[in-house]
């Protein structure tokens, strides 16, 4: 090499260590200095202080929350139950894969079914139906374009399982003074239609739920009843002896009486509400006076006037008992609410698509739509509906993640999250409707 070529590369040598080399030693001894600098800065050039930096940065940015366009039911599905994930994105695939959480293989392939376009929002909608696949196991979704779902379970028996734990929640609610007179109400309703899926495992012949409901009622028997709620606890008591006189008849009567009573000082202005005619209408199952059937048949004009029950929960609770009840009745009143009840069943069966559309569902929230799931159990009770069925399948697998957000009103962390024992009779319904299947 020349000498004016190694000066060249001498020359440049110096310029490296001059650039990077000697502010990276200066670095190094700043960052060595560590705690001998003074947390309140260092002197400037006429004996001031500069302030130092914050240790810790200010950074006012939210991490945007990632949510999976694969929503599946986050409890999983039952073998030989409906299986449809929904799908959403700017672009669609046209098929999805089923895969084994475990092995990462690829176990079905399907097509997405009733693809749609949604201009508002630009995006596209597709079902994944996977109910072919018939095997226990982990799995998740996955589509081109679109991505994965997150992982769910196909397992026997889930609605058996995810109803045990339901009430075994309830019970320890009761145990521990944590229920609601509402939620008292659910749970009778439930054991009354279909009380031949509640276990009684401490063999004692009465129900485990059935007696963790009979101990709430006598720990809360000897406390005056909140204002406002007579009529509904009376409803309550009088529903519960019904119930409960085969296993109990004595404290079966004490509650009757003690309903009869709560009931009657506060119809000093004979109320006529929702709550009231539910109360008269358990009353009269209960004792078959007179007295009370004759005020239920004073509702007849209401009910004439009103299309349906006017989503006051106690006209409903009222009315089942009612076309149910052993004691003589009115059946032109008895049409009416059979004929309301399966007007609103078919109403639901229409619409329940519209209502848990994956990009675009019109309800109100998990509490509106485990109203319409009660509703529709109490038209599918009247008159068993294959398509009722598969509707409230439809319904709790919306409710536990297969929506947009997505999120599980039941297990997850919302503000939207309902009762337990909402949830219950949706349960209770889907098991038993199984257990008939099966036999």
């Amino acid at each position: 090499m020349s000498k004016n070529g190694s000066h060249c590369v001498e020359k440049f040598h110096n310029i490296i260590i001059r650039r990077i080399v000697l502010p990276g030693l200066c670095l190094a001894a700043f960052l060595c200095a560590g705690c001998n600098f003074s947390s309140s800065g260092m002197p400037d050039s006429e004996g001031g202080r500069i302030n130092s930096m914050e240790s810790t940065p200010v950074v006012d940015y939210v991490v945007p929350r990632l949510v999976p366009n694969v929503l599946v039911d986050a409890a999983g599905y039952r073998l030989g139950g409906y299986k449809r994930a929904a799908v959403k994105g700017k672009r669609l695939p046209r098929t999805f894969n089923l895969v084994d959480a475990h092995s990462g293989e690829i176990v079905f392939t399907g097509v997405l079914e009733r693809g749609e376009y949604n201009a508002e929002q630009d995006l596209y909608s597709a079902y994944a139906d996977f109910h072919e696949w018939e095997r226990e196991g982990s799995y998740y979704l996955e589509c081109e374009y679109v991505g994965r779902s997150y992982t769910f379970v196909l397992e026997e028996g889930l609605y058996d399982k995810l109803f045990a734990e339901a009430c075994q929640e309830l019970i320890t609610a009761c145990t521990e003074q944590r229920v609601a007179l509402e939620d008292i109400n659910r749970i009778l309703l439930a054991y009354e239609w279909y009380g031949d899926v509640f276990a009684d495992d401490n063999g004692d012949t009465i129900p485990d739920t059935l007696e963790a409901v009979a101990d709430w009622i006598e720990a809360t028997g000897e406390q005056p009843v909140a204002e406002g709620q007579e009529a509904s606890y009376a409803a309550v008591l009088a529903r519960f002896s019904y119930l409960y006189q085969k296993y109990d008849r004595q404290f079966a009567t004490e509650c009757l009486k003690r309903a009869s009573v709560v009931f009657d000082q506060t119809q000093s202005t004979m109320q006529e509400d929702a709550e009231s005619f539910h109360a008269l209408t358990e009353l009269y199952r209960a004792t078959g006076l007179y007295t009370y059937r004759s005020r239920i048949e004073a509702y007849r004009t209401y009910f004439e006037n009103h299309t349906g029950f006017d989503e006051a929960d106690g006209y409903l609770y009222g009315a089942m008992t009612y076309i149910n009840t052993r004691q003589p009745v009115d059946r032109e009143l008895c049409k009416i609410f059979m004929d309301s009840i399966m007007e609103q069943g078919e109403t639901i069966s229409e619409l329940y698509g519209e209502m848990i559309h994956p990009v675009t569902a019109h309800n109100n929230g998990a509490k509106d739509l485990l109203r319409h799931a009660w509703e529709l159990a109490c038209a599918n009770y009247v008159m068993n509906n294959y398509q009722y069925n598969h509707v409230m399948e439809e319904f709790l697998h919306y409710l536990r993640g297969r929506n947009a957000l997505p999120v599980d009103f039941y297990a997850g962390e919302t503000e939207e999250k309902a009762s337990i024992s909402e949830y219950l009779l949706l349960l209770t319904q889907l098991v038993a409707v199984q257990e008939n299947l099966n036999e």
